[in-house]
């Protein structure tokens, strides 16, 4: 930074702060990171809450892994939307083992809501649903249209998009999380040969290792929004052993049509057409379908419905001090097939 110009101005190059962070607690586990919650310490008692995400101990001398992580930050750093959350930083400790400082998330996951209404045997209401899938389609349009400093498509498609992937802060509002197996353009550890993501919400042509855009996330969001309409996966897989030929499965369609009307109904098929060419050929449209179904009376659900009604299911969020709810692990099934290799 240049300050000649301006005599009283000091002259500063570089800043170099060493960032502190203390670790309280682990907020998520996966089959590749853990999650803390944490503070980002600064001068003069400023203190901002964070998340640290870390590679496991076991593929921390793994390069392939430490490069999904690495790619991850550089993909998702300049990502700057209100329904997928920021990551801040990237970090080396002494040992060697690369961190990420995201932003954190007071709420609880799609999977946990999910969970929730799946064990008191209720749906969640229609409206919330599409409203939630709505603002995550935003989130996704945005990434999938984000261009690079030479006004070209990055391309990235996100790969798993899932209920678990998916938060819901305490004042409402949707955000899309792990971009770990991400891919763009120009950055990308994982290709498409490999097979990765969740098997319930796979796209056919993600299944079969041929080459994915953003269609794939479509169809995956089109599954979420099934499962959430119907309280059913759109594919049953048991246990870890993954079917052969899974993608091909029948889509039980009578669970929708007993929950929802034809014009949803029609939104949902489109977004899970078996062939790409038949979705959404844009992912801000499928957006601005489900916003014109919800909000087709003049009014409909906003963000402060969705915190009423979380204020109902976990009142747990809303005391003081706050409740501390720990991610629930998905158990379905999780695929990251490398050269072959499960």
């Amino acid at each position: 930074m240049d300050t000649r110009g301006f005599p009283d101005e000091e002259h500063v190059e570089i800043i170099d702060a060493r960032l502190q962070l203390h670790l309280h607690r682990v907020i998520a586990r996966g089959g590749m990171g853990i999650i803390y919650e944490a503070d980002l310490v600064g001068c003069d008692g400023y203190s901002k809450r964070v998340a640290v995400k870390t590679l496991r101990k076991k593929w921390n001398e793994n390069q392939r892994f430490v490069d999904l992580l690495v790619a991850e930050a550089k993909l998702v750093s300049d990502l700057v939307h209100e329904n997928i959350v920021q990551m801040y930083w990237l970090g080396q400790l002494p040992s060697g083992r690369h961190y990420m400082v995201m932003e954190y998330v007071e709420g609880v996951s799609l999977y946990e809501l999910l969970y929730d209404h799946w064990r008191k045997r209720k749906l969640l209401p229609q409206p919330i649903a599409i409203h939630i899938v709505s603002r995550i389609a935003r989130g996704l349009g945005y990434a999938h249209s984000m261009q690079n400093a030479r006004g070209e498509l990055l391309r990235i498609v996100h790969r798993d998009v899932c209920p678990s992937n998916v938060l819901i802060t305490s004042e409402g509002l949707s955000k899309l999380i792990d971009f770990g197996v991400a891919k763009a353009e120009t950055m990308t550890i994982i290709g498409d040969d490999w097979q990765t993501g969740k098997v319930a919400y796979m796209a056919p042509e993600q299944a079969r290792r041929e080459a994915v855009d953003f269609r794939s996330d479509i169809f995956a969001m089109g599954a979420v929004l099934f499962e959430m309409i119907t309280g059913r996966p759109m594919r049953h897989i048991e246990g870890k052993d993954i079917p052969k030929g899974f993608e091909n499965q029948p889509i039980p369609w009578t669970y929708l049509e007993e929950r929802a009307d034809k014009d949803i109904q029609a939104i949902v098929t489109r977004m899970v057409a078996p062939d790409p060419a038949d979705r959404f050929q844009d992912t801000n449209s499928v957006a601005q379908a489900l916003e014109e179904y919800i909000y087709r009376d003049g009014y409909g659900p906003t963000i402060q419905t969705v915190e009423t009604y979380l204020r109902n299911e976990f009142p747990s969020l809303y005391v003081f001090p706050k409740g501390r709810l720990g991610h629930r692990v998905p158990d379905h099934p999780t695929v990251t097939q490398m050269d072959g290799r499960q």
